[in-house]
């Protein structure tokens, strides 16, 4: 299954919306609306830890790590994650803003902070997973892991759900909302 495959899995299939929901006490619905806002987050998170030498190895480690995880198995998947590793994985990708990030999803989505940590802590292994899976298929050295990053961003750039995210999280306008919520994490001012 190749990376856009994976990603309409995760946020087209109600069974998956239903177990996500079941682990974070919300609807479907609320959801797929914090996932829209998630998965965009922690993809151009990652792209931009892929673009930074020291974080690029760290990254390259964790691609390495998952390389085998099922993800095509999105359900058995979810009930074998492990919520203190994917909580390791978020602050990881998100630093010191993972807080800011997850209150700001939050308050747009609808849903408790604690439900969006919860959600976000299910959604980065499985980002990884795919990621990981890619790199082995592909044999993509660390130092290109930007390609794949890149990659997944691509599917969720120009529309949809990378949009409905800028538009939603973009609070100053200026056609980015991840300094907004990651402020200088990544060397932005």
């Amino acid at each position: 299954m190749d990376l856009s495959s994976l990603l309409n899995s995760v946020m087209g299939n109600e069974k998956i919306m239903e177990e996500l929901g079941r682990k974070v006490q919300a609807s479907p619905d609320e959801v797929r609306k914090a996932a829209k806002l998630g998965v965009p987050t922690l993809v151009e998170a990652l792209d931009r830890n892929a673009r930074e030498p020291q974080s690029r190895e760290s990254l390259a480690r964790a691609l390495e790590d998952h390389k085998d995880d099922d993800v095509d198995d999105l359900e058995g998947f979810l009930n074998r994650v492990d919520a203190n590793e994917g909580n390791r994985m978020l602050d990881h990708i998100l630093g010191e803003k993972k807080i800011k990030v997850e209150d700001n999803i939050a308050s747009s989505s609808g849903l408790g902070i604690g439900q969006v940590s919860g959600l976000m802590s299910m959604l980065a292994p499985i980002l990884i997973g795919m990621l990981g899976r890619k790199k082995k298929e592909e044999n993509v050295s660390s130092g290109n892991i930007s390609d794949l990053t890149g990659s997944l961003g691509g599917l969720l750039g120009g529309g949809g759900i990378m949009d409905i995210a800028k538009n939603m999280l973009d609070k100053d306008k200026d056609g980015s909302f991840m300094d907004d919520l990651m402020g200088g994490l990544f060397g932005k001012k």
